[in-house]
């Protein structure tokens, strides 16, 4: 009988400020994970994952040929720039901790770029620029199939520099586009508006508990004024944003990832309104909203590790 040859099993890490999470796939398939709230400690970070990798081979009958990390944080070749949220503050080569725990090839990328691996085979043909707005801005290339990454840091949109003498921001630098608008800086400007009485809708809602950016838009949806303008600036800040994304990479496609960029959001339509004022006459990319699931940055990771573990792969040190 001819033998059938079996996709290679990688694990899967997801490492984000609340939850770790971690996972078995193989091929494009989940075949299970496990998850815990984040230790505070680095060292018990990098043990938990150990701990949960173990768990899920064990639990599954399965080795991994490799691991691919997604982590919320400023990645650059094999080192992990800065991890604020996760207690990282100077470059520490993650791949080289965990692989001594783990004993497999390790490889560790940026979260969206583990996302923008799990879309990789919706469009094999074009340039795709991913922007997700989340808590920061975040972003990744996909190049025909393939996630660039350039040094590590490739897609690092949150940090294009929008003000030159703006606000000082994590990255070390300042004016970046996530001190403008993210989900931080609309959650402030929410909080602002109600503490002032600028806006009704959001002093009702403050007096109950703490407000955030959704509640921005939900005062928006019902008609605030206030709230209506605080979004259109928001708007017309990324769609600057997004003319200096598609100035240096020309792409076929933008890809918006985050619940606040929906196309039916009050949010997500003006900043569609704002992009077609401000688009560059030359450029004409597809503008398309993904909804993500809770897998998909498992399964992204595990691309990226598998990538760099095939004989064509894009080479980095674990």
């Amino acid at each position: 009988m001819p033998m059938i040859e079996v996709d290679p099993v990688y694990g899967a890490v997801d490492w984000g400020g609340s939850w770790i999470r971690v996972g078995l796939v193989q091929g494009r398939r989940l075949l299970g994970s496990e998850k815990v709230r984040r230790p505070q400690s680095l060292e018990s970070q990098y043990a938990a994952i150990a701990d949960l990798l173990r768990s899920c081979e064990d639990s599954l009958d399965r080795k991994v040929e490799g691991v691919g990390v997604g982590i919320a944080g400023i990645v650059q070749g094999s080192e992990v720039v800065s991890a604020i949220n996760l207690g990282i503050h100077r470059r520490e080569h993650v791949p080289g901790a965990l692989g001594t725990r783990l004993a497999v090839p390790t490889f560790v990328c940026n979260d969206v770029q583990a996302v923008a691996g799990s879309l990789r085979d919706r469009w094999p043909d074009e340039v795709v620029a991913l922007l997700s707005m989340g808590t920061g801005i975040g972003g990744a290339v996909l190049l025909r199939g393939r996630v660039f990454t350039g040094a590590g840091a490739a897609g690092d949109f949150g940090h294009m520099v929008f003000e030159p003498n703006g606000q000082p921001c994590d990255c070390g630098g300042s004016g970046c586009l996530e001190t403008v608008v993210s989900g931080r800086v609309l959650a402030a400007a929410a909080s602002s508006l109600a503490l002032s009485g600028e806006s009704a809708v959001l002093r009702r809602i403050a007096a109950g508990r703490a407000v955030h950016a959704g509640d921005l838009e939900t005062a928006a949806d019902a008609g605030d004024e206030a709230a209506l303008i605080a979004l259109s600036d928001a708007a017309a800040a990324l769609s600057v944003g997004l003319r200096s994304l598609v100035a240096s990479l020309d792409p076929d496609r933008v890809v918006l990832l985050g619940a606040m960029l929906d196309p039916d959001t009050v949010f997500g339509t003006m900043l569609r309104e704002r992009w077609s004022e401000r688009r560059p006459s030359w450029s004409e990319p597809t503008l398309t909203f993904v909804r993500e699931d809770g897998d998909s940055a498992l399964v992204g990771a595990a691309a990226f590790a598998a990538e760099r573990l095939q004989p064509d792969g894009e080479k980095q040190h674990s």
